[in-house]
């Protein structure tokens, strides 16, 4: 045995870090194992150290330059996963433990955003405060069912098992417009990922038809006669006589109505369907309106849903299909000026009213519903 490989042989053996330095007796070789848990193939041998530790030093460049992914890669595809894959998983579990906004925090600058109460709010008011306060009151039930945590946490999985607790689907689907609004709000604030897709991962409830009520003439006048409160008078008679949506009223200022050019403008701000239009102010509307009205303000100042529901008691029209009495509007409104007026007054298209809102009425019954007016005290 030559010195050299005698002193090659005393030098020491590097086993504590990757790739491994060992001198094989049996081989009178130095070798260098750089292998991976389920491959032989990076396993070499070498008569001098200092040629092992050249190729050793260029495996661990190797390794550095690629990423420790590429070595990984065989054990991920056994998993069905590429490197590509565990590294969007990881950064979608570190956001989740980087991102630390509460629920609760979320639902309340979520409504500031809404009402125009952040300074941030484009445009100024979204919504009105009863709309406001609907949502509020629905998403702290969610919020009282999972709990306060980090909004980023929350699953899919939370979502449904509280949507569950809802009975009726048309309910269940409006809770779950209300937390889907939340989440949309938080995605614009990168307070979550796109982890959870409503559409595949929190589907709608299948609702089944509606039935379109309207009120008869009788019915229409009862309603009017019980409507004593001067905020629930002006909603009920803008909605039967006037087509205006309650959400449209609830957010709706008194300065809107003028009796001069006989029109309710509803504004970009305040319709449903984000599109202006001007809704007639018929004369039996005048006569509803007109005593009650005040130059400005707000012309429903609260909420009015228990009162409303008292008010349809008293009417012995309780319970009432929803929208029944803007249903009425419609029905009636089109058997004397057709669809195509119509549907400009109410704000809503031909193919609606003649989808929903075809209710066979009479041309007599339709002259006497637009001739309800208050009773001459």
């Amino acid at each position: 045995m030559s010195k050299s490989t005698t002193d090659t042989k005393k030098r020491k053996d590097i086993k504590d870090s990757w790739p491994y330095l060992v001198w094989k007796e049996d081989r009178q070789r130095w070798m260098v194992d750089a292998r991976t848990k389920d491959s032989g193939a990076n396993r070499k041998f070498f008569e001098t150290r200092a040629e092992a530790l050249t190729w050793r030093n260029a495996q661990m460049a190797r390794r550095e330059n690629e990423g420790a992914g590429a070595f990984a890669d065989r054990e991920l595809k056994a998993f069905g996963w590429t490197v590509t894959d565990a590294i969007k998983y990881a950064l979608e579990h570190l956001n989740k433990t980087k991102i630390q906004k509460l629920l609760s925090d979320a639902i309340k600058e979520l409504i500031q955003f809404k009402t125009g109460d952040d300074p941030a709010s484009q445009p100024p008011k979204v919504v009105g405060k009863i709309r406001s306060k609907d949502i509020e009151n629905r998403l702290n039930k969610f919020l009282a069912f999972v709990g306060d945590q980090n909004v980023q946490g929350v699953s899919a999985d939370q979502i449904k098992a509280f949507l569950a607790t809802i009975t009726h689907p048309t309910t269940r689907n409006d809770y779950r417009k209300e937390i889907l609004l939340l989440w949309n709000y938080c995605r614009s604030k990168k307070w979550v990922s796109d982890s959870i897709v409503f559409k595949t991962d929190v589907p709608t409830a299948e609702e089944p038809e509606k039935t379109r009520k309207i009120l008869t003439v009788e019915e229409a006048k009862n309603l009017m006669a019980a409507s004593v409160d001067e905020d629930i008078r002006a909603l009920n008679a803008m909605v039967l006589f006037g087509g205006v949506r309650v959400e449209e009223v609830e957010k709706l200022d008194w300065s809107a109505v003028n009796f001069k050019t006989g029109h309710i403008e509803i504004s970009v701000a305040v319709s449903k369907v984000s599109s202006e239009r001007f809704c007639p102010i018929l004369p039996n509307l005048k006569k509803w309106l007109l005593p009650i009205s005040k130059p400005s303000g707000r012309i429903v100042s609260r909420t009015l849903l228990h009162a409303q529901r008292k008010v349809w008691k008293k009417a012995d029209l309780y319970p009432w299909t929803p929208d029944a009495h803007r249903h009425s509007f419609i029905s009636y409104r089109r058997r004397i000026i057709g669809d195509v007026q119509t549907a400009l007054d109410a704000g809503t298209s031909e193919t609606i009213i003649k989808k929903h809102y075809k209710r066979p009425v009479t041309p007599k019954d339709a002259n006497l519903y637009f001739a309800i007016v208050p009773n001459k005290s």
